[in-house]
């Protein structure tokens, strides 16, 4: 009898310990289990060669606030490696499979849809514990998710197959992601904010100015209906870039303020817009530069 509330007691002390998990994660801030500063660096470990990812740079989008993150330079995949949105959505490969990787702000056992590869298939993820636990000797909370592939059966009977588990960890980001076949995939070190955990190679690169002033082409170009500017300033300045038609009429402003010397990017949505040619135009105290852009319908 004593051995049974023994094992009562120890039941309702886990209870209570999760649900304390759980509360501390409600009041986290979510994009914190996505770190992604200009300078952060992570390596993992993996059946093969070690992985590195380091932040090279971001940027705004000015129509919703989203952020695009870059780990290579050129970017790959005509465009971001990430878009990060104001509501926690994480997005991969925004501007080619647009996968809905992560949402930040998710609970235990909410879900949402990965992609849709057609009706009758799909990926979709699901939030399966919420905890705490040490990442290089820091108590932090781990988010762990599960990734299904779906598919709807003639019967219209729904078959799924576990894809892989991810864990983010708050303050550090993915730590894991394993599916219990291969070898997993582990966070070996970071460097968050400066901060090194673990172990990294950290290389340092100087930080170099830009020497001249460049406008780039957009990518991906033709485009449908959106695209990405970008372009570099040798010094600080006032910067317009504009969008004209080919009658040379102003479509709209993207950039009209000061800025610092550096590489910047800005996305342009041309939804209202008819196919054609159109022209974009940078504007400083140096310099005009115009390139040529397809929009493609």
């Amino acid at each position: 009898m004593k051995k049974s509330k023994t094992r009562i007691a120890a039941f309702i002390i886990m209870l209570f310990m999760g649900y304390l998990s759980y509360m501390r994660a409600q009041e986290l801030d979510p994009y914190q289990f996505f770190p992604a500063n200009v300078g952060d660096r992570w390596e993992y470990t993996q059946a093969g060669p070690n992985v590195t990812y380091t932040v090279i740079r971001d940027s705004t989008d000015m129509k919703d606030s989203s952020r695009f993150i870059f780990y290579y330079n050129p970017p790959l995949y005509y465009g971001a490696d990430y878009r990060i949105d104001k509501n926690y959505n994480v997005f991969y490969l925004p501007q080619f499979h647009n996968l809905h990787e992560y949402k930040l702000d998710a609970q235990m056992g909410e879900s949402w849809i990965v992609i849709v590869v057609d009706s009758n298939k799909w990926e979709e993820s699901r939030v399966s514990g919420i905890y705490q636990s040490f990442v290089f000797g820091k108590l932090t909370t781990i988010k762990e998710i599960q990734y299904y592939q779906c598919w709807r059966r003639p019967d219209s009977l729904i078959d799924t197959t576990l894809i892989n588990v991810q864990k983010l960890a708050y303050g550090f980001g993915l730590i894991s992601k394993e599916n219990y076949v291969l070898q997993p995939y582990l966070l070996r070190g970071c460097r968050i904010n400066g901060i090194t955990y673990g172990v990294v190679d950290i290389k340092e690169e100087p930080h170099t100015i830009p020497s001249e002033l460049k406008l780039y082409q957009n990518y991906p170009n033709p485009f449908n209906p959106t695209t990405v500017i970008g372009y570099q300033l040798s010094v600080a300045g006032h910067v317009t870039l504009r969008i004209h038609d080919m009658l040379g009429r102003e479509i709209t402003t993207l950039i009209n303020e000061e800025k610092q010397a550096g590489k910047y990017e800005v996305k342009f949505d041309g939804s209202g817009l008819a196919s054609g040619i159109y022209f974009y135009q940078l504007i400083t105290n140096k310099a005009t530069k115009t390139m040529k852009m397809i929009l493609q319908k």
